[in-house]
């Protein structure tokens, strides 16, 4: 039987990044966030739901539109369940279709804030130094320190994390560091 294990950790630190690498190395990683996008442009039972629920105003094309669907979900966090709600069999689904081997690994940085956690079998938390966590948002998003400080705190804190998971991995040092240590702890999985 396959183990699912879900990657996550706060945003800006490094789950991208070591998921790359732990892909690069023959690891079979998939994005949560990415398999949500395809299902929001493809799978129309979920957009006719989606629709139905949110307003046609969401839909662009027989697709859904993130940007004006995020203005409705961000600021109201019930909406955000309602989304979660009509979205989880599609992508649980989706999940089953891509596992295979001995183990296979998602990322989904908002694995706890959306209710995931039951769903896998083991689950890696990558922390980061919270001053180099909000250095790297800044960079990489082109956004002010304030900015940084409300987008993180849109996620639950690390340290509420930090009883609920399997492994802890530091990216402070570097993310490739913290992918090699990663994969040594995968390999005694398989």
């Amino acid at each position: 039987m396959t183990k699912v294990i879900g990657l996550t950790g706060g945003i800006a630190t490094g789950k991208s990044t070591v998921a790359s690498y732990l892909k690069a190395a023959g690891w079979p990683v998939y994005d949560l966030d990415q398999i949500t996008h395809e299902i929001e442009a493809h799978n129309q039972p979920v957009i006719h739901e989606i629709a139905a629920h949110f307003g046609d105003e969401v839909i662009d094309n027989h697709q859904v539109n993130r940007h004006r669907l995020g203005e409705i979900v961000w600021q109201q966090p019930a909406q955000l369940r309602t989304l979660v709600r009509i979205l989880t069999p599609a992508l649980l689904a989706a999940m089953e279709e891509r596992t295979k081997g001995s183990l296979t690994i998602f990322e989904a940085a908002a694995l706890f804030e959306n209710g995931f956690h039951p769903f896998f079998d083991q689950i890696v938390l990558l922390t980061c130094d919270p001053v180099l966590r909000l250095k790297r948002l800044q960079q990489r998003n082109h956004i002010s320190l304030s900015a940084a400080n409300q987008l993180i705190k849109t996620q639950w804190p690390q340290d509420l994390k930090l009883g609920l998971v399997d492994a802890v991995f530091d990216s402070s040092h570097g993310t490739k560091s913290c992918a090699e240590q990663l994969q040594t702890w995968l390999a005694k999985l398989e």
